[in-house]
């Protein structure tokens, strides 16, 4: 059965760096093969580097711009700007200061996104620690 969601209202948050990202479309309602997201980006937010092992990422600029970045490399992106990250790329993305929205799809979904796994800006806690 068909599903229709809403960006503002429905989806689950997910932290990553310090944008406001949610899921609406992912496993846990049931999707094998594609997720989606929407990002709201605060002036100057950064949503940090990361990689997916396994999946493809395409993401889409609906307003503001920003930059891609790919490790010390950052790219100029704008409306109506569709981005493809192949797996195993690390890359991420900086909103400029007016802020930007972005939606994001990740196909086979990688689930390490929306536990905090891919947010390299998180506090680690250190391994073998007493």
């Amino acid at each position: 059965m068909a599903a229709i969601l809403n960006i503002h209202r429905d989806g689950e948050p997910f932290t990553m760096g310090d944008t406001t990202s949610r899921v609406l479309v992912s496993p846990r309602m049931g999707a094998r093969f594609v997720t989606f997201n929407y990002i709201r980006y605060g002036p100057n937010a950064e949503f940090p580097q990361h990689l997916h092992d396994h999946s493809e990422d395409v993401f889409l600029i609906l307003e503001g711009t920003g930059w891609l970045r790919e490790g010390e490399k950052r790219t100029p992106i704008g409306p109506g700007d569709v981005v493809f990250v192949p797996p195993g790329e690390i890359h991420g993305t900086i909103a400029g200061p007016e802020g930007m929205v972005v939606i994001s799809c990740q196909g086979p979904p990688d689930a390490k996104l929306y536990t905090g796994e891919r947010d390299s800006s998180r506090q680690r806690e250190p391994t073998g620690a007493s």
